[in-house]
């Protein structure tokens, strides 16, 4: 059976001055942090998760952050 995949988006992430995004498609939560991870330069970078929003990608959907400063 195929792994259904979905769309893993953290607002707030590693907020400092400004809050970051980011955001995985992946089969399940561990996954996505794990490229996230990859993603920034590897394991213990990444000080705060922010909240976690997850969303199925057979639906249509739209999100946008903008920037600060």
């Amino acid at each position: 059976m195929k792994t259904k995949l979905k769309l893993y988006i953290y607002n707030d992430f590693c907020c400092d001055c400004t809050p970051g995004l980011a955001f995985a498609i992946a089969s399940n939560e561990t996954e996505a942090r794990k490229m996230i991870d990859e993603k920034r330069g590897g394991p213990g970078l990444v000080w705060d998760w922010g909240h976690l929003e997850v969303r199925r990608i057979d639906h249509r959907v739209a999100r946008c952050v903008s920037g600060g400063g």
